[in-house]
Protein backbone atom coordinates (compact mmCIF):
# COMPACT_ATOMS: atom_id res chain seq x y z
CA UNK A 1 0.00 0.00 0.00
CA UNK A 2 1.74 3.24 -1.11
CA UNK A 3 2.21 5.98 1.88
CA UNK A 4 0.75 9.29 1.49
CA UNK A 5 1.32 11.08 -1.07
CA UNK A 6 1.09 14.70 0.66
CA UNK A 7 1.27 15.60 4.71
CA UNK A 8 -0.33 19.09 4.93
CA UNK A 9 1.09 21.59 7.35
CA UNK A 10 -1.22 21.16 10.36
CA UNK A 11 -0.54 18.03 10.77
CA UNK A 12 2.62 16.84 12.44
CA UNK A 13 3.00 14.97 15.77
CA UNK A 14 4.57 17.37 18.50
CA UNK A 15 7.40 15.97 21.13
CA UNK A 16 8.86 17.10 24.03
CA UNK A 17 12.20 15.42 23.88
CA UNK A 18 14.48 16.59 26.44
CA UNK A 19 14.72 20.03 25.96
CA UNK A 20 13.55 20.31 22.38
CA UNK A 21 10.72 19.79 20.64
CA UNK A 22 10.46 17.45 17.18
CA UNK A 23 7.23 17.06 15.03
CA UNK A 24 7.17 14.30 13.55
CA UNK A 25 6.20 15.30 9.50
CA UNK A 26 5.97 12.08 7.67
CA UNK A 27 6.90 8.77 9.11
CA UNK A 28 7.64 5.17 7.87
CA UNK A 29 3.73 4.65 7.97
CA UNK A 30 3.39 7.63 5.55
CA UNK A 31 6.65 6.84 3.17
CA UNK A 32 6.25 3.05 2.81
CA UNK A 33 9.35 2.91 5.40
CA UNK A 34 11.55 4.89 3.19
CA UNK A 35 12.47 7.60 5.42
CA UNK A 36 10.98 10.15 8.55
CA UNK A 37 11.27 13.56 8.48
CA UNK A 38 11.08 15.58 11.39
CA UNK A 39 10.96 19.29 11.95
CA UNK A 40 13.15 20.17 15.31
CA UNK A 41 13.35 23.01 17.22
CA UNK A 42 16.09 22.93 19.99
CA UNK A 43 16.93 25.71 22.60
CA UNK A 44 20.66 27.62 22.55
CA UNK A 45 23.53 25.45 24.07
CA UNK A 46 21.57 22.41 23.54
CA UNK A 47 23.78 19.04 22.41
CA UNK A 48 22.51 15.56 22.09
CA UNK A 49 25.75 13.86 22.37
CA UNK A 50 27.84 11.50 20.32
CA UNK A 51 25.97 8.84 18.99
CA UNK A 52 25.68 6.56 16.42
CA UNK A 53 22.56 4.45 14.82
CA UNK A 54 21.53 2.31 11.69
CA UNK A 55 19.82 5.36 9.74
CA UNK A 56 21.69 7.68 7.98
CA UNK A 57 20.36 10.97 8.60
CA UNK A 58 20.42 14.73 6.59
CA UNK A 59 20.17 17.81 8.98
CA UNK A 60 19.13 20.99 6.62
CA UNK A 61 18.81 24.15 9.09
CA UNK A 62 15.77 26.99 8.70
CA UNK A 63 17.00 29.37 11.53
CA UNK A 64 19.84 29.44 13.63
CA UNK A 65 22.81 27.42 14.22
CA UNK A 66 24.44 24.59 15.48
CA UNK A 67 27.51 22.70 15.18
CA UNK A 68 27.50 19.35 13.74
CA UNK A 69 29.99 16.74 14.76
CA UNK A 70 31.09 13.86 12.60
CA UNK A 71 34.29 11.63 12.91
CA UNK A 72 35.73 13.89 15.35
CA UNK A 73 35.45 17.50 13.68
CA UNK A 74 32.38 20.12 14.15
CA UNK A 75 31.16 21.34 10.99
CA UNK A 76 29.19 24.79 11.44
CA UNK A 77 25.69 24.90 9.63
CA UNK A 78 23.99 28.15 9.30
CA UNK A 79 20.09 28.68 7.50
CA UNK A 80 20.34 27.18 4.56
CA UNK A 81 22.90 24.91 4.72
CA UNK A 82 22.83 20.81 4.89
CA UNK A 83 24.70 18.43 6.41
CA UNK A 84 24.46 14.70 6.14
CA UNK A 85 25.55 11.95 8.61
CA UNK A 86 26.00 8.24 7.28
CA UNK A 87 24.23 5.23 9.00
CA UNK A 88 26.45 3.60 11.92
CA UNK A 89 29.34 7.20 12.33
CA UNK A 90 29.63 8.57 15.30
CA UNK A 91 27.60 12.34 15.24
CA UNK A 92 25.88 14.93 17.42
CA UNK A 93 24.82 18.10 17.51
CA UNK A 94 25.05 21.37 19.63
CA UNK A 95 23.07 24.43 18.75
CA UNK A 96 25.50 27.79 19.06
CA UNK A 97 24.47 31.67 19.63
CA UNK A 98 21.33 32.54 21.57
CA UNK A 99 18.92 31.62 19.52
CA UNK A 100 16.81 28.77 18.83
CA UNK A 101 18.02 26.70 15.84
CA UNK A 102 15.09 24.72 13.70
CA UNK A 103 16.05 22.03 11.21
CA UNK A 104 14.23 19.40 9.03
CA UNK A 105 16.05 16.24 9.74
CA UNK A 106 15.56 13.14 7.60
CA UNK A 107 16.65 9.74 8.19
CA UNK A 108 16.65 6.63 6.07
CA UNK A 109 15.05 4.47 6.70
CA UNK A 110 11.88 5.19 8.74
CA UNK A 111 12.09 3.92 12.74
CA UNK A 112 13.73 6.65 14.08
CA UNK A 113 10.58 8.01 14.90
CA UNK A 114 9.56 5.14 17.60
CA UNK A 115 12.38 6.02 19.58
CA UNK A 116 10.94 9.47 19.75
CA UNK A 117 7.83 8.94 20.78
CA UNK A 118 9.49 6.40 23.09
CA UNK A 119 11.55 9.16 25.04
CA UNK A 120 8.99 11.47 24.23
CA UNK A 121 6.43 13.67 25.80
CA UNK A 122 3.59 14.32 23.19
CA UNK A 123 2.77 18.37 23.53
CA UNK A 124 0.04 20.37 20.96
CA UNK A 125 2.30 22.88 19.70
CA UNK A 126 6.07 22.93 18.02
CA UNK A 127 7.11 25.01 21.03
CA UNK A 128 10.04 24.94 23.27
CA UNK A 129 9.29 23.06 26.82
CA UNK A 130 9.86 24.77 29.53
CA UNK A 131 13.95 24.30 30.48
CA UNK A 132 14.67 21.84 33.34
CA UNK A 133 17.83 20.09 34.41
CA UNK A 134 18.48 16.86 32.93
CA UNK A 135 18.86 14.37 35.41
CA UNK A 136 21.00 11.06 35.34
CA UNK A 137 17.33 8.95 35.33
CA UNK A 138 16.77 10.94 32.37
CA UNK A 139 19.71 10.05 31.07
CA UNK A 140 19.57 5.84 32.19
CA UNK A 141 16.14 6.23 30.55
CA UNK A 142 17.32 7.24 27.27
CA UNK A 143 20.10 5.40 27.37
CA UNK A 144 18.04 1.84 27.88
CA UNK A 145 15.54 2.85 25.17
CA UNK A 146 17.95 3.85 22.95
CA UNK A 147 19.57 0.69 23.09
CA UNK A 148 16.12 -0.92 22.58
CA UNK A 149 15.79 1.56 18.79
CA UNK A 150 19.67 0.69 17.86
CA UNK A 151 20.89 3.70 19.65
CA UNK A 152 24.70 3.59 21.26
CA UNK A 153 25.44 6.58 23.04
CA UNK A 154 29.07 7.37 23.71
CA UNK A 155 28.70 10.74 26.10
CA UNK A 156 29.05 14.47 25.64
CA UNK A 157 30.05 16.13 22.91
CA UNK A 158 34.08 16.77 22.70
CA UNK A 159 34.66 20.65 23.92
CA UNK A 160 34.84 23.07 21.25
CA UNK A 161 38.60 23.73 19.63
Amino acid sequence: MAGKQLTPRSDGEHLHVLGSTMTITADGDDTDGEFTVVDMLAPPEFENGLHTHAPSEVFHVLEGSMALHIDGENHTLEPQMTGYVAGGRPHGFRVEGDEPVRVLVALTPAGTEDFFRAVGEPTQTRTLPEPREVTDADLEALFAVGEEHGFAFMGPLPADD
